[in-house]
């Protein structure tokens, strides 16, 4: 049996600000979308042209709620994981519709904007954050 990969890894920036979502049973939930830009050289014209693509991401767990209270709009990550599609019907409208994006298994926050930011202490008052290894929070009773 041959072993194939899929795997992704890609740099950009976040295109829009994260809007983190939890599942019923608690787990979060953080899609985003990331934009990365390429030089292409015309072969006729010699000319140089900007090409930009969006890709499509998904982050659960503590790695989302670590992306969502951390990064915002323009904002630089590297990330990594497999590529999906999913496919799915809109209960509401009735529409069919399919899905490709990556399942984000690694993330790194590469430039992040320090201006108008509120320190993440005074977001989550209630929180309790263990910074070893683990990277693990447990909110306080």
């Amino acid at each position: 049996m041959r072993q194939y990969l899929n795997e992704m890894t890609v740099q950009g920036d976040l295109v829009a600000d994260p809007c983190l979502r939890y599942f019923p049973d608690g787990l979060a939930v953080l899609r985003i979308a990331v934009e990365t830009c390429s030089e292409q050289r015309d072969q006729y014209t010699n000319e140089i042209t900007l090409c930009k693509e969006q890709h499509n991401a998904v982050l659960y767990g503590i790695l989302a709620e670590q992306v969502a209270w951390s990064m915002r709009q323009g904002d630089a990550l590297w990330l990594s994981g497999p590529l999906h599609h999913r496919y799915f019907r809109d209960a509401m409208t009735g529409r069919n519709g399919a899905v490709c994006e990556i399942e984000v298994r690694q993330v790194n926050m590469l430039r992040v904007r320090q201006n108008d930011r509120m320190p993440l202490s005074a977001i989550c008052k209630d929180w309790l954050f263990n910074n070893a290894v683990s990277q693990t929070c447990t909110r306080s009773a």
